[in-house]
């Protein structure tokens, strides 16, 4: 069953790829994981909400694993250079991605990306969810998105917007 493109956006989105947990099955004479530290890739610069969160997601799990949890931000390309880092790493369990919905934006604008988001990474846990809200300045009095679109039309390049990040 094909999973449809909303639905794999709630996926990816919601939960923070963490790059191919699967766990190795123990064998006679085989330690059991996490045997060695975990580290986590933010694919932004320190301080960011991701980073923070990998922060807190690291210090929760430190007691619980019995491992340190090492956070590495790898920023840069709207964090296509981390999910790329963890996209070619040992699928061992010791390499994870905190994903924003950057990632899945760059995958859709990057023609050429070096890794395959679904194939390469796979979704194991929500760490965080926020809204996205789009405002105005309620003195250009426009109530709805359809509003908003037919002024910026009406006013070519005289409407400014601004964003949390590019794409």
């Amino acid at each position: 069953m094909k999973l449809p493109r909303r639905g794999f956006l709630h996926i990816a989105a919601g939960a923070s790829a963490l790059a191919s947990l699967s766990l190795p099955r123990i064998a006679i004479g085989q330690e059991a994981y996490p045997s060695r530290p975990i580290h986590v890739i933010v694919g932004f610069t320190a301080g960011a909400a991701s980073d923070v969160t990998a922060r807190i997601l690291g210090d929760s799990m430190r007691p619980i694993l019995g491992q340190q949890i090492i956070v590495e931000d790898r920023p840069g390309a709207g964090s296509s250079i981390a999910a790329e880092y963890v996209a070619h790493a040992a699928k061992d369990g010791y390499t994870l991605f905190v994903a924003t919905l950057s990632i899945i934006t760059n995958q859709i604008i990057n023609p050429n990306p070096s890794f395959d988001l679904t194939r390469d990474l796979a979704p194991v846990a929500l760490l965080a969810s926020g809204a996205v809200v789009l405002v105005v300045n309620p003195e250009i009095n426009v109530h709805s998105v359809a509003e908003l679109i037919a002024l910026a039309k009406s006013k070519p390049g005289q409407v400014l917007h601004a964003c949390h990040g590019h794409g």
